[in-house]
């Protein structure tokens, strides 16, 4: 049996919802964070004292626990909260990062009433949306980082073209679809020659995506490259690396096997190293890593 609540701590005994509400945000200090702690089997009792950390969900789940302790019926309620509007063409969309959770409680003269603990705690959350929410150091959603707004509009005129689609081809009378086909040259156009038309729109499309996606895969990695090349020159004077060889081992075969090249062999590999498995990669660093091996020399 889970250890009951401390409730008691927070002396949480106002008369109203919003004053139980404002009392239990002024003791506990809670922090709105997209990758919270992981909590064990007393979850809300961990959370409020403990890691103090969550997302809207932590924040609704225990503030109607602390409802229901204090005997106020409350329950949790789950939704989506604000949106975006496209600056295209002005549609607002509500993704799954708008999902929101709320608590709704009951009083006697009121009925039920809906409160929002994460509003209350984190105004930006509901204010200025996730992203705003969120401590600097976390990763957001690919499509909400600020780094790339390249990519945000291109995906604004996408929808926006998606949009006219569905209002003007599939949400349209056949006659409002030949006439808006009629702009692309296709006069009379039946269900034939609209299949036809997309199918070959699509396959260009898909075409255009194949060949994208192989230019990113056949791309060399510079770090890979400079270290195959390096490989190869040690295999040119005698010293070819084994399968089962990491870079670490095979550094140190070849340094006692060549000791007038031992320095750069160890520069090389360390360098190697700390750029393939490290955490950054400094373009400064590879243009070294390039210009050692590019001046390597096994004999």
């Amino acid at each position: 049996m889970a250890t009951p609540i401390r409730v008691a701590r927070t002396r949480l005994l106002p008369h109203s919802a919003k004053e139980i509400m404002d009392e239990f945000l002024r003791v506990e200090r809670l922090t709105y964070t997209l990758e919270p702690p992981p909590l064990g089997r007393d979850s809300v009792d961990e959370f409020l004292f403990e890691t103090r950390a969550g997302f809207c969900e932590h924040f609704s789940s225990a503030f109607a626990f602390l409802m229901r302790a204090a005997g106020v019926p409350a329950r949790v309620v789950t939704g989506y909260q604000g949106g975006e509007t496209n600056p295209v063409d002005r549609i607002v969309t509500v993704r799954q990062s708008d999902a929101h959770a709320w608590v709704e409680v009951f009083l006697p003269a009121q009925g039920w009433v809906r409160v929002d603990p994460t509003a209350a705690s984190v105004p930006d959350r509901v204010e200025s949306g996730l992203a705003r929410s969120v401590r600097g150091s976390e990763r957001l959603p690919l499509m909400m980082r600020q780094r790339i707004e390249w990519l945000r509009a291109l995906r604004y005129n996408w929808e926006a073209l998606a949009h006219k689609w569905n209002v003007w081809v599939l949400g349209y009378n056949p006659e409002r679809q030949r006439e808006l086909v009629s702009l692309f040259g296709l006069r009379d156009a039946d269900w034939r020659s609209l299949t036809a038309a997309l199918v070959t729109l699509l396959g260009l499309l898909t075409a255009l995506l194949v060949l994208w996606s192989l230019h990113r895969l056949v791309r060399p990695d510079p770090i890979q490259a400079a270290w195959q090349g390096f490989c190869r020159k040690l295999a040119a004077g005698g010293i070819a690396r084994s399968a089962h060889e990491g870079p670490q081992d095979y550094a140190e075969r070849a340094a006692r096997s060549l000791p007038r090249a031992e320095a750069s062999i160890r520069r090389i590999s360390q360098l190697y190293i700390a750029l393939r498995y490290g955490r950054r990669q400094a373009a400064g660093e590879i243009s070294e890593l390039k210009r050692l091996v590019r001046e390597f020399r096994a004999a």
